[in-house]
């Protein structure tokens, strides 16, 4: 049975379905507490009580838990951080339950939507793939469209599925259907989850039967469902309180490290869903008290670069520069190692053409060419010669990378661009560009593992 027979259309009348209400008589809503960041004082991240004291406090300190509005749609977020990337998921060590969970209810095909091609662009849907590939291989290969389907297919249909492999099935549809930019799609079905924080989803150990991923996922989707970014930066913090009991009830050193690196990452995500509410202030300055809370150089070169990005962003130019030349970075500029250093070489170009002057961040772009950030110097040289109105040139630039199998957003937006300034038949050369890009992850599948296979019209501007 195809996977697609199964689900119905989540283009159905609202009027002609009704939502469904899940109770369990063992599953009390949990009372919300007031909790701390995941980098405040008592936190095992937090520098001294004298430096935290000069740290300016991120407004997401205080957010407030609000009430839990009604299920409506939203737009796909604006999001400064990289998609997400499927991996191997980290092992706890905790002990293991004799008890399991009824999880019939994630599985009910009234959870699911059907998934349109329609977006997809007509030369990807025919990749190949094999027809009997498991889920790991098409994750591997980049086909999260056939992963999505089957995961649910194996959701619905296959009786004998374990708690983990229930769990870790919803995680790979949510994940895959994020990474296809149906983002609202994957909100409405997260709802299936209900309160992940709720008594319900422990073991007898105490422990939360969620994978980490799962909880981390499902915070920002169930979030961007219900229109409110708040419930978002709350539910991080939620996690970040978990996090700092299990960082604290271990004396294992690797367990330890595990749960520490949980929190950094938490702290990121919440100024990401700062600067995806629009309050972009506060994001600056979550990300600065971050920045010098850390003493990792390494972890603090990579914020001070997105603290800069952010100021581009924001128009502030002047403290961009400082973020830039880092003067505020714990040891200052000479903290920073030749290759770290490299990271903001590309900062200064971009502050040239934040400023308009694209023949000056042009001439810098060049010099860039032979560094390992070649890549991303030649396409916004591309961009420079744009605005300088050397087309032609900025052309050949754009489809130099595109038959080195360079194929980002970025780069496939920007040159259907200059076909549309370039030529009455841009449709035409935009169908042409779809086709190579889908010929080149064919050829090169084998050095594109991991990389999305299936690219919407979107990406060509069709």
């Amino acid at each position: 049975m195809d996977a697609s027979e199964i689900l119905r259309d989540g283009s159905a009348s609202t009027s002609k379905r009704h939502s469904r209400n899940i109770s369990y008589s063992n599953r009390t809503p949990l009372t919300r507490r007031t909790t701390k960041g995941p980098l405040d004082i008592d936190d095992p991240l937090a520098p001294s009580p004298t430096i935290q004291a000069s740290i300016p406090v991120a407004e997401a300190a205080s957010v407030p838990m609000p009430p839990t509005p009604s299920t409506t749609t939203t737009s796909d977020p604006l999001s400064p951080s990289k998609p997400l990337a499927l991996r191997p998921r980290s092992r706890s060590p905790l002990p293991s339950s004799t008890s399991t969970k009824d999880l019939s209810f994630l599985r009910h095909p009234s959870n699911f939507r059907k998934i349109s091609q329609t977006d997809i662009s007509p030369p990807f849907r025919s990749t190949p793939a094999a027809s009997d590939a498991t889920l790991p291989t098409l994750l591997r290969q980049g086909h999260y469209y056939r992963a999505a389907l089957l995961a649910v297919s194996s959701l619905i249909i296959d009786s004998d599925l374990s708690q983990k492999e229930i769990l870790e099935l919803l995680y790979v549809r949510l994940a895959c259907l994020t990474l296809l930019n149906h983002t609202p799609l994957a909100g409405k079905e997260s709802l299936a989850l209900g309160d992940i924080h709720s008594p319900f989803y422990l073991d007898d150990h105490n422990e939360c039967i969620l994978p980490w991923e799962l909880r981390v996922l499902a915070v920002r989707l169930q979030a961007l469902e219900a229109g409110d970014s708040r419930r978002g930066v709350q539910g991080y913090y939620d996690l970040a309180a978990y996090a700092r009991r299990r960082f604290r009830a271990s004396s294992d050193a690797e367990f330890k490290g595990m749960w520490k690196g949980r929190l950094r990452d938490l702290g990121v995500r919440v100024g990401n869903a700062l600067v995806e509410m629009g309050d972009l202030e506060a994001g600056r300055r979550h990300f600065e008290t971050l920045a010098e809370a850390t003493n990792v150089t390494e972890e603090n070169t990579t914020l001070s670069l997105w603290i800069a990005m952010l100021c581009l962003r924001m128009g502030d130019l002047e403290r961009a520069r400082t973020w830039t030349r880092g003067d505020r970075l714990a040891g200052g500029a000479s903290a920073i190692n030749s290759s770290q250093l490299a990271k903001h070489d590309v900062l200064k170009p971009l502050l040239n053409m934040a400023e308009g002057d694209y023949g000056i961040a042009a001439t810098e772009w060049r010099s860039l060419l032979q560094s390992p950030h070649n890549v991303l110097a030649k396409q916004n040289l591309a961009v420079c010669l744009l605005y300088t109105g050397h087309l032609s040139e900025t052309s050949q630039l754009l489809e130099e990378l595109v038959n080195d199998n360079h194929a980002f957003y970025a780069l496939t937006f920007n040159l259907a661009t200059v076909y549309e300034l370039s030529t009455d038949r841009s449709r035409d050369r935009k169908t042409q560009l779809a086709e190579r890009v889908a010929e080149g992850l064919r050829k090169n599948a084998a050095d594109a593992a991991g990389r999305r296979i299936e690219r919407s019209n979107v990406d060509f501007k069709l």
